[in-house]
């Protein structure tokens, strides 16, 4: 398992680097104080596992070098690990295609919990989020109609599964899952995987509860 950290505090660093080799002995920790040495690495690197990205770096806003590492490696999943705690930053982040947002000043287990979760390929969205998603109208979830083979990809999207995975679960062809993700998408008025979660979450949808997005504390 190979994860990129990318965070202009080199103690921070060497923190997270004790916490991830202590989840698993084998983690290669890849190390980058600038968003432009967190681009280069990931494009040397197209194996990495998951990049863990601060938000605030001195070259470059985190989200904008996410945007440039998704658009190199696509595959990766990129957590957005930073010292904000607002809900604009986290919904941002989110929306840009990060697979989890984390404060720093979350506990140790939970922090484990969330990168443990997005590498087994589910969202992590922070509690926060979720709150004040159940409080505030979200654009597009009015009058939503969904088919039930709809909210049944839709509850295994919110898991994290991939359209491979949904396919044989519900034993369809994956060309059909694909057509049932992208209307989805439109009824949602959502343009990616993350912010269909979150609406999902929004009107009651997952497979088992709150516990299909939010990780269980270690």
């Amino acid at each position: 398992m190979k994860i990129l950290i990318a965070d202009d505090h080199a103690l921070f660093r060497q923190g997270m680097i004790y916490i991830l080799e202590n989840m698993d002995q084998k983690v290669e920790t890849l190390e980058a104080s600038t968003s432009g040495k967190a681009i280069q690495l990931a494009k040397e690197h197209p194996d990495i596992t998951l990049a863990l990205m601060d938000l605030r770096m001195p070259d470059m806003d985190g989200l904008d070098a996410m945007r440039l590492i998704l658009n190199s490696v696509p595959t990766v999943p990129v957590v957005i690990l930073t010292a904000s705690e607002r809900l604009t930053d986290m919904k941002q982040a989110l929306d840009a295609g990060a697979m989890g947002y984390i404060a720093k000043s979350v506990a140790p287990a939970i922090m484990v919990g969330a990168i443990q979760l997005v590498l087994s390929g589910g969202i992590y969205i922070p509690p926060e989020l979720m709150q004040h998603s159940r409080q505030v109208d979200m654009p597009g979830l009015s009058g939503i109609k969904l088919t039930p083979r709809q909210i049944e990809v839709l509850r295994l999207l919110v898991d994290g599964m991939a359209n491979k995975e949904i396919a044989r679960t519900l034993r369809l062809s994956e060309a059909t899952v694909k057509a049932h993700v992208s209307s989805i998408f439109k009824v949602l008025d959502v343009s990616n995987r993350t912010q269909a979660a979150l609406a999902a979450k929004k009107i009651g949808l997952g497979a088992t509860g709150d516990n299909d997005v939010l990780p269980t504390p270690v």
